[in-house]
């Protein structure tokens, strides 16, 4: 299954089934359509996966009277989906390369594993990913029969990863942390371009992204953004010759990309984050990151006309966690009627969709199995890991725990 060549792990193709519940975005496209677009597959291979029987749909899914299987090419060409449908699909994974990295056990016992998380692989199954995750690759190469991760790192961040092996002890650690909360404290460390300020400092601000492929904010219910996204920082040291600070992130909420988007709106990147800090022309994908960047900044800029406190730096207070309240993003930004910012979208798309069909015009070859447009497994993994490391957990309870990996070389400047 696995292979490793040019210091990657690479995975043997395979077949992989999904079962899917339609998004609501979904609900009245064709398969075809859906695949196309969110998937970025082609039309023709599309077909031919209908016509095999590797992609079908079972409607009618929780309704009275029982379900029905529709397969073929005629039965389903012009089909909308509906929202009581499950699409069923049978996928030839060609999963992209990781770098062959040693993960490192940092503590371990018959309920817990705890482990720092090379940059560049997923915490778990995700889109492409399956066995080049970290939960797969351990259970593979130290043979864990299940691991249930507690929490999840970006692919690009590194760090501790805290896993249950069993049912019980997952459940045990969820009703830990659900019941202490505010006696957990997960600590990072980042290096951000510019001269940060010396004192302990805090950053509360809506999290939301830009979806590059299909030019939606996430999340979708950004009618009602909780404000309460909240991240304290400490400067640990600065560079003047680079103009890079060190700094010490501690998220008391924690949504995704959280401390990578509160640095950028701060005005310190994290520095080589090509997503937030899209710096390196030379790199895969740049003019989109720049474009998909330059939208949420806009956007942001007209968040913090209304409320600029959510912009500026704010004294600690971990109280604000505890506020329910909540922004209407559309209204305040008018998202959905400004063209200016509509044509940027249409813009973003239209890039991804070309850069898309570039690599498979560069395409190396086509799988005898699939039909589908092999790309290269020997990618460039500058772009794999970031400067943002989860360097310490710990939970300030009689039973606690205290974790802590060593600082990543990078945080030496």
């Amino acid at each position: 299954m696995y292979y490793f060549e040019n210091g990657l792990r690479k995975v043997t193709p395979y077949y992989l089934r999904f079962k899917t519940h339609p998004k609501p975005r979904w609900i009245g496209k064709t398969v075809l359509e859906i695949f196309t677009t969110e998937f970025a597959d082609s039309e023709e291979a599309l077909i031919q996966d209908i016509k095999d029987e590797l992609l079908y749909i079972e409607e009618n899914f929780g309704k009275k009277g029982g379900t029905n299987t529709i397969r073929g090419l005629e039965s389903l060409r012009w089909r909308k989906t509906d929202r009581f449908d499950v699409i069923h699909n049978s996928k030839h994974m060609h999963e992209p390369s990781v770098p062959d990295t040693e993960v490192g056990i940092v503590f371990e016992d018959d309920e817990f594993l705890v482990i720092d998380k090379p940059s560049g692989i997923p915490t778990h199954p995700t889109g492409n990913y399956f066995y080049n995750s970290i939960t797969e690759i351990l259970k593979k190469e130290n043979g864990y029969v299940n691991l249930w991760p507690f929490h999840r790192l970006d692919k690009v961040t590194s760090g501790i990863l805290i896993f249950g092996k069993s049912k019980a002890a997952s459940q045990k650690y969820h009703d830990l942390f659900q019941g202490n909360r505010d006696k957990i404290t997960k600590t990072y460390i980042a290096r951000v371009v510019g001269n940060f300020p010396e004192e302990e400092t805090m950053v509360n601000c809506p999290i939301f992204m830009v979806n590059s492929t299909g030019g939606y904010i996430k999340p979708l219910n950004a009618e009602m953004l909780p404000v309460n996204s909240t991240t304290v920082f400490t400067r640990l040291k600065y560079n003047e010759e680079m103009n890079e600070s060190v700094v010490l992130c501690k998220p008391l909420t924690g949504k995704m990309h959280q401390i990578r988007i509160h640095l950028r709106n701060l005005g310190f990147p994290i520095a080589n984050d090509v997503l937030y800090n899209p710096s390196i022309p030379e790199l895969p994908n740049h003019e989109v990151n720049t474009i998909n960047n330059s939208i949420e900044v806009e956007l942001y800029k007209r968040i913090f006309q209304k409320h600029p406190e959510f912009g500026q730096f704010q004294r600690v207070d971990p109280s604000v966690v505890k506020s329910d309240e909540c922004i209407d993003l559309f209204t305040i930004t008018n998202f959905r009627n400004d063209c200016s910012i509509l044509s940027q979208v249409e813009k973003l798309i239209e890039i991804r969709q070309a850069n898309l069909q570039k690599l498979k015009d560069d395409h190396d070859t086509v799988c005898d199995v699939c039909q589908r447009e092999i790309f290269t497994s020997d990618k460039d993994m500058t772009d794999s890991g970031i400067w943002l490391h989860s360097y310490k957990y710990e939970c300030d309870e009689e039973n606690g725990f205290q974790y802590t990996t060593e600082l990543p070389k990078w945080a030496d400047i």
